[in-house]
């Protein structure tokens, strides 16, 4: 599959205005799957108007650029802002729907928008430079949405970042000129509330942050929505992993350690109570089972890892508690295919650069990563 890139550059109004009118031709498929997001929080009865303004309030006040920005893509996409508004905030209404659930039966289990993501630098890789790597696992039917940005923004750092079209920019994680590189996971969790998203996060940690320790000294600083993790590492090899709470956060801070490993749970103390583990029967238990298999392999190819092993580690099968590179289910009740989760892309993120350039970089797969479509992309 062609990769789409996007070329943004300027205030944020400006950039996505850039982000609606290089997506036009998209616009047929985009708003069929807002509609199809929408219709489901209906159906949940899980878009109470005074749930969204109280988000939206917040980032009023808190992250003005992100409204500029959804009001300049709204303006290029002919699409009304509260449609865009509640589309952005779908996966928050529908988390904040099933943790409000008191009986687990009454709530059906979801396709949870996985990912797995880990980190190694120094004795764990051949060089001792860097690595962040993520297989994005989401809806099926955002394969032909996905985005790879180049960003300039006004006041800031410039930096690659790998999203949705429709979305905002920095939807799965980024790197940026100085070697920040980050991606999320999705947590369900009873811990949410109104704050900043993740995208929010990572915009402003690829913007104006050049190391990890900066990025976490941002990350305690603001109000989180919660429900999700950061992976963070810097092109001097300092690693952290900030699971992301609304009332509290927990962090994992490499000291020493030089790899670490998240899928879609909490491990702190301080969030592991809050995980909601609500998946179809056949999935139960994958997002342990994944974070095994990566610490298990780290483990047993320490000081080997490097481009080619981290190519060949996510485009791992196995059983549905184990898989790293995810395909559809296939004959199990339940299976959604077009709505249903599976493995849409995977990036390798070189903080510090590789033997060809110290400039950082990118190897990209979109679709599943067992494929072997790899391209290599560079910020400069």
């Amino acid at each position: 599959m062609n990769l789409l890139r996007l070329t943004l550059a300027g205030t944020p109004v400006e950039m996505g205005r850039q982000h609606g009118r290089q997506i036009e031709h998209l616009r047929p498929h985009l708003l069929a799957v807002i509609e199809q997001r929408l219709a489901e929080l209906r159906q949940l009865g899980a878009d109470d108007p005074a749930v969204v303004q109280s988000c939206l309030d917040f980032m009023a006040e808190a992250d003005r650029p992100l409204l500029a920005y959804l009001a300049g893509l709204s303006e290029a996409l002919a699409v009304e802002p509260r449609v865009l508004h509640l589309y952005m905030l779908s996966s928050y209404l529908r988390d904040l729907w099933r943790a409000q659930q008191t009986i687990p039966s009454a709530s059906p289990p979801f396709v949870q928008e996985g990912c797995t993501v880990w980190a190694a630098s120094g004795p764990a890789t051949v060089d001792g430079r860097p690595l962040l790597v993520k297989n994005r696992d989401y809806h099926a039917n955002h394969l032909p949405l996905q985005i790879l940005a180049h960003v300039a923004p006004a006041d800031g750092y410039r930096y690659l970042s790998i999203g949705s079209a429709g979305s905002p920019e920095v939807f799965s994680s980024g790197i940026n000129e100085r070697g920040l590189a980050v991606a999320d996971t999705h947590v369900l969790s009873r811990d949410i509330g109104p704050g900043l998203p993740r995208f929010s996060l990572m915009r402003e940690l690829l913007t104006h942050h050049d190391s990890v320790a900066s990025a976490l000294d941002y990350l305690r600083s603001v109000s989180h929505m919660g429900a999700g993790t950061l992976m963070l590492a810097d092109a001097g090899g300092s690693l952290a992993l900030c699971e992301s709470g609304h009332r509290c956060c927990g962090y994992v801070i490499s000291h020493g350690e030089t790899a670490l490993v998240n899928t879609n749970h909490f491990e702190t103390h301080a969030l592991a109570g809050q995980w909601i583990e609500d998946e179809p029967p056949a999935l139960l238990g994958n997002s342990l089972g994944r974070r095994r298999r990566v610490l298990i392999a780290l483990q047993q190819g320490w000081g080997t890892v490097d481009l080619p092993w981290a190519q060949r580690l996510m485009a791992a099968h196995g059983l549905p508690q184990e898989a790293l590179c995810r395909h559809p289910l296939v004959g199990h009740a339940g299976d959604r295919s077009e709505t249903g989760s599976s493995t849409i892309s995977s990036a390798i993120f070189q903080p510090a650069g590789d033997a060809q350039s110290d400039f950082p970089s990118l190897w990209l797969a979109i679709g599943n990563p067992c494929l072997g479509q790899w391209q290599r992309q560079q910020v400069k």
